[in-house]
């Protein structure tokens, strides 16, 4: 996984993208054609859905929960954190 590649495609992402379902399913989709993948429209609905889900609760401790149970190893995560802060 090149951590730098992933930071730079979340700090691309318009802010106001993210505010509508619209904007957020096209995110979703430009992160998979980079990733190289297809998304089906019932898997780009639980995306937004959990992605929604994840922005009311606004815990980032949940998110990095998840990615631990992904297999991300904790010192990934905590560059992760710090890449995010700056």
């Amino acid at each position: 996984m090149d951590l730098d590649k992933w930071i730079e495609i979340i700090r691309s992402v318009p802010k106001e993208k993210l505010k509508s379902d619209e904007g957020l399913r096209d995110v979703i989709r430009q992160i998979a054609r980079n990733a190289g993948k297809n998304v089906s429209e019932q898997q780009l609905n639980q995306y937004v859905a959990q992605f929604r889900s994840m922005a009311r609760t606004g815990s980032v401790g949940s998110l990095m929960n998840r990615l631990s149970q992904k297999g991300i190893k904790p010192q990934e995560l905590e560059k992760i954190k710090k890449r995010l802060r700056k």
